[in-house]
């Protein structure tokens, strides 16, 4: 049984060693974000759009993923009279897209972040069932990864109490991160 556990987490932490660094960089980027000057570009278009195709804000988004080169999920949809405001946003691009009926014209302000702001958005990232079929990928691939994270620490606990005279140390250092960790949650919970 030691064998197969220690093969086990060998191989675990092989396999999602990456994906850990990844989360870790991400809230390094995220907490010091303040401090870090993140580049983001920014670019505005106008272009036509018949009105046949834009009856609903649905139809008109998905005319300009056709068309325009848009990609990622709808959200935010917003519709007043003749205008129809959504934004379609996928990690590192949001499109804020402002159409008007009487003029047939979709105002298009996108904006592209680099790529440590693209590794917050992923890490922030949440939810299975998305329009976009590469966020749903991440998803799964981010419950993969959680679970082969969590049995990584089961392993590697079961190895640690395999060996008896290095128990009371352990004993010690998994009281010592559990107290930390649970601190560290209440505390951001609570600011």
């Amino acid at each position: 049984m030691f064998r197969l556990m220690r093969n086990i987490h060998l191989i675990l932490g092989q396999l999602f060693f990456f994906y850990a660094m990844l989360f870790a960089a991400s809230s390094l980027v995220f907490i010091y974000r303040p401090w870090l000057k993140l580049p983001r570009s920014e670019h505005e278009q106008t272009v036509r759009v018949a009105a046949e195709t834009a009856r609903t804000p649905r139809a008109l988004a998905f005319e300009l993923m056709r068309n325009h080169r848009l990609k990622g999920e709808l959200g935010n949809i917003k519709q007043e009279g003749e205008t129809i405001q959504f934004m379609i946003a996928r990690p590192g691009t949001r499109s804020d897209v402002r159409y008007s009926a009487s003029s047939g014209e979709a105002k298009i302000r996108t904006r592209r972040d680099g790529f440590l702001e693209t590794l917050v958005q992923l890490h922030t990232n949440h939810g299975f069932w998305h329009d976009f079929l590469p966020a749903n990928a991440w998803s799964l691939l981010s419950f993969l990864g959680s679970v082969g994270l969590f049995l990584l620490g089961a392993t590697g606990i079961y190895l640690w109490f395999c060996h008896h005279e290095e128990r009371v140390i352990g004993f010690v250092i998994l009281g010592l991160g559990l107290v930390y960790s649970l601190t560290t949650l209440v505390l951001s919970r609570t600011a």
